[in-house]
């Protein structure tokens, strides 16, 4: 696979579910990739302003000068392109920075196609003549997919059931919005529900169940607990987001049957492949707050997609003192997690106790296992100039007691909220341009309050570690991971 990162973008929407969904659906030209959101903020002196996200689609094409395209796959296997000026591209040659649509609901449309619906399967081997038609058309060596809610089981379909040996040289990068890789379940009390889904089947309903799952993803001997492992795809090859707002889904029944820590369809656990890359944004499944049509699901996805520099955070040796460490109720901590960007206001990754999203550990598990919280990535184009040439991120951790007795958890143990750690960590890295390696400035501080003037240098295969101060600690470190993307 080349080196080069601006390949091909293949968009694989989601479920449309009853035919009027259908219908909708092919009314727009870009299956719903195109669709922003405008939200009102509090201004710096407290007034409302309005903020204007325009669309991934829009953003890709005038950030990194992607050209659309729309196509689909007739029955006989064809891709038939749908702009108006395809026949110019038969002749000039197609982009490699082009960003396409698979329309793959158009055949199931009762006025663009013949109004059947076709199987995951089905849908995944027109995937599979799309990715080679852009291959053979654009001489590009690989192809980025990028997918929303079942979009992402096609993908994987595809990846697992479909080229197998071959997925690793024709796809690039996957990145899924919201995608159930181990299906979508209903909130304790209503699992006849599931079940009543799974036996009828309308509407290939049941493709979010443990049935359908092993036959399209060609793991005949999965288990709900391992289905959302990926087979012949590298999993640092995949990037995982996960909406963490139930409340904004504009569908209400399904809000109700699956409750919180969801995005309002998919719970949170079952929303990523295991061991991809991961990132938790407040938002929604879809509509006005959905996870598609966000800034946090653009960044993430231009990141990955793009970045050169790519920065794991992990939490080492944690030791409680003695005081916490003897309390035999202190069974878990909770971590809450939140990653910013220089510049923007916009969270990478927000883990919060609050809205049910923070990853919860036992209270001896950070002594032995080193935890990962998050993977940022940085782009060299995206630096300022000059001396302050360097790429800068925050990390807000907090560390939370968790009291429990039996299976009873002491609410009068500790306040809501209240933190062991709670504090912001800066980071700034830049390239060593001279001496190879990297330049690194850390505080806990605010993001150039108090950093250093300099970055000390590290090797490119050089932790950098970071101790906690904390008296609830006897030890414990951040340590920051940098390698070439």
């Amino acid at each position: 696979m080349s080196g080069d990162k601006f390949l091909p973008i293949i968009y694989v929407r989601g479920y449309a579910g009853r035919q009027g969904a259908v219908e909708n659906t092919v009314n727009l030209p870009y299956y719903g990739f195109n669709l922003g959101s405008t939200q009102t903020r509090t201004g710096p002196e407290g007034d409302p302003e309005f903020s204007i996200f325009e669309s991934p689609l829009v953003r890709l094409m005038k950030d990194f000068g992607y050209t659309d395209f729309f196509a689909r796959v007739t029955p006989n296997g064809d891709v038939e392109l749908l702009n108006n000026e395809a026949d110019q591209y038969e002749e000039s040659g197609f982009p490699q920075k082009g960003l396409w649509i698979y329309r793959y609901y158009d055949e199931t449309s009762n006025w663009a196609g013949r109004g059947e619906r076709e199987t995951i399967e089905t849908i995944a081997d027109g995937l599979h003549t799309l990715v080679d038609f852009v291959l053979d058309k654009t001489g590009a060596p690989a192809v980025h997919l990028v997918a929303h809610s079942m979009g992402g089981l096609i993908c994987r379909s595809l990846i697992q059931r479909t080229l197998r040996e071959e997925a690793q040289e024709k796809i690039a990068k996957l990145f899924t919005y919201a995608t159930p890789h181990r299906g979508i379940h209903f909130r304790k009390g209503l699992g006849a529900l599931t079940m009543i889904r799974d036996l009828t089947g309308i509407n290939e309903a049941d493709t979010f169940g443990l049935r359908r799952m092993r036959e399209f993803l060609a793991t005949p001997d999965a288990t709900l607990d391992d289905v959302h492992r990926i087979t012949h795809f590298p999993t640092d090859r995949v990037f995982s987001l996960i909406g963490t707002n139930h409340s904004d889904y504009t569908v209400t029944p399904s809000r109700i049957a699956v409750g919180p820590a969801s995005d309002g369809l998919v719970m949170n656990k079952h929303a990523y492949v295991k061991g991809s890359r991961r990132a938790y944004v407040y938002r929604s499944h879809s509509g006005p707050q959905g996870i598609v049509n966000s800034e946090e699901g653009y960044q993430n996805l231009h990141r990955f997609l793009f970045g050169d520099t790519s920065v794991r955070i992990r939490l080492e040796n944690l030791r409680l003192a003695p005081k916490y460490r003897d309390d035999e109720t202190l069974r878990y901590l909770m971590i809450e997690n939140q990653v910013l960007i220089r510049g923007g206001e916009v969270m990478m990754t927000d883990q919060r106790e609050e809205r049910g999203s923070a990853l919860t550990i036992g209270a001896r598990d950070g002594e032995q296992e080193p935890l990962t919280l998050f993977r940022v990535y940085l782009s060299s184009a995206c630096r300022p100039e000059g001396e302050r040439h360097y790429s800068s991120f925050q990390i807000r951790l907090g560390i939370l007691p968790h009291h429990v007795r039996g299976r009873r958890v002491l609410s009068d143990r500790h306040f809501f909220g209240e933190r062991l750690f709670h504090k912001a960590l800066t980071v700034a890295i830049r390239d060593d341009d001279k001496r190879g390696g990297r330049l690194v400035k850390t505080a806990w501080t605010e993001i150039d309050d108090d950093m250093p003037r300099s970055g000390t240098r590290y090797d490119n295969a050089q932790d950098i570690r970071i101790p906690l101060a904390s008296k609830a600690f006897v030890s414990g470190e951040i340590v920051l991971s940098v390698t070439d993307e």
